[in-house]
């Protein structure tokens, strides 16, 4: 069936990340995409076991103490996490695994090899600027103004940038869509 990879993607809320996975989900066959788990409420798009497994804080806790975590962070107020059989999952059905992390559950995964026996590749998802990510990140409407300012201070650390193997600027999403489809294909 070939080799079997794993690939971390990461960027700032508002570069587009979800994007380009649905659109490389359906490009490449080859590909699947694990679904964390978080304690946020889903947003009005969302829906439970497809962008995120939506749980309780209570139950969050649980799967930690039960150690079913690969990564687990707490961002923004809330948690999030990816449960191990995730990975396991997706790569048992397919060559190539997604998995959408921030940039400190991607550091956990790619720095301190998590997912031994499995190779990792980075990929960083960038909007063209700050200000394009201002514009996105307020036009989504999900953050109030302080979730907000702090999403955009975390967004354009050069130390975090530094990680990853291939850097995507997301200024046009067809081009993106069709660099991260050859990334994945490669």
């Amino acid at each position: 069936m070939g080799k079997k990879l794993c690939y971390v993607v990461s960027g700032p809320s508002g570069a587009g990340k979800s994007t380009l996975i649905k659109l490389a989900a359906a490009a490449v066959k080859s590909v699947g995409v694990t679904v964390s788990c978080t304690t946020r409420s889903p947003r009005p798009s969302e829906r439970d076991g497809m962008e995120y497994h939506f749980i309780s804080h209570k139950r969050f806790e649980e799967l930690i103490k039960d150690g079913e975590f690969i990564e687990h962070v707490e961002c923004f107020g809330n948690r999030y996490g990816t449960i191990k059989n995730a990975v396991s999952d997706v790569l048992l059905k397919k060559n190539r695994c997604i998995m959408d992390l921030d940039f400190d559950g991607a550091y956990k995964v790619l720095e301190d090899g998590l997912l031994s026996g499995i190779e990792c590749v980075g990929v960083l998802i960038l909007p063209p600027s700050i200000k394009s990510l201002q514009r996105r990140l307020t036009e989504r409407n999900s953050d109030g103004a302080a979730a907000l300012r702090d999403r955009l201070e975390n967004s354009f650390n050069c130390e975090k940038i530094a990680r990853y193997e291939h850097v995507i600027i997301n200024d046009d999403i067809q081009n993106s869509s069709r660099r991260f489809n050859n990334i994945l294909a490669g």
